[in-house]
């Protein structure tokens, strides 16, 4: 089993601080969640101590980003992406079938365009 190094618990601990921060918790809030002393979620944001993969589940249902706690990248929806998915949303169902026939059009127009924006898109 793998373990952390005092740097990686460290930078683990400020980027779960800053989520937090985002989210417009108190570290108190956070305590009560995951089921901890507020003294011990404390260390867990110095990267004085590990909060373990199993407490993740907890934080991300707050909407933690745990992928970016975790390793520093950002698995959030870029505003772009929000914006598309809020318009999309707002569409009825006829609009939004609309679109789908849309892009399976531009799909059959061009066949690597799915690949493509997979890896764009990333």
């Amino acid at each position: 089993m793998a373990t952390t190094s005092t740097k990686q618990r460290q930078d683990m601990g400020a980027r779960l601080r800053l989520e937090r921060e985002r989210l417009g918790y108190e570290p108190r809030q956070i305590a009560q969640l995951l089921g901890v002393p507020l003294d011990v979620y404390e260390r867990f944001e110095k990267g004085e101590a590990d909060p373990g993969i199993y407490r993740m589940p907890r934080l991300a249902a707050c909407g933690f980003d745990v992928l970016y706690v975790i390793t520093e990248e950002r698995h959030l929806a870029v505003e772009e992406e929000s914006e598309l998915l809020n318009r999309f949303r707002e569409l009825s169902q006829r609009g939004r079938a609309s679109i789908f026939t849309t892009l399976d059009a531009l799909e059959r127009l061009a066949p690597n365009l799915r690949r493509e924006l997979r890896k764009r898109f990333r």
